[in-house]
């Protein structure tokens, strides 16, 4: 379980139910995480902490900034960065330009605790390896 204590996660959505149950379900498997509630205090986090995985709500209601915007942003600052795209709408174009910019998964609310959970884990294997791998080839 405590695999994951190095990997950091941002969690963004205006609803704040969400975030604090994401949050307390990651940090019980180790994760550091950290919560937002809007898009300007999630570009914050993430350029002071760079978090290794970012959950990002598309709809963010009470933002000047929207999921994808963050997710923008996010990838400009470092483009290596994972986005998992978590949303009600059910929108293609949404859906399309979250893949254009680079999002590595997609959800659609209301999310199953299971399948979330079960991607940010697979994101999070995969983080690992990738520096496991970069260690063992140096």
């Amino acid at each position: 379980m405590m695999k994951y204590q190095m990997l950091k996660v941002l969690i963004v959505d205006d609803e704040e139910g969400i975030t604090d149950f994401m949050g307390k379900i990651l940090r019980l498997r180790g994760f550091s995480t950290f919560e937002a509630l809007d898009g300007i205090s999630a570009l914050e986090i993430f350029k002071k902490e760079r978090p290794h995985i970012n959950i990002l709500d598309i709809r963010l209601g009470n933002s000047s900034i929207d999921g994808l915007g963050v997710l923008e942003q996010i990838k400009k600052i470092d483009p290596s960065a994972r986005c998992i795209m978590v949303t009600r709408v059910t929108d293609e174009t949404a859906i399309n330009k979250a893949k254009e910019l680079g999002a590595v998964h997609y959800l659609l609310k209301p999310i199953d605790a299971k399948e979330w959970v079960g991607v940010v884990l697979e994101v999070a294997d995969s983080i690992l390896e990738g520096e496991n791998n970069g260690k063992s080839h140096s």
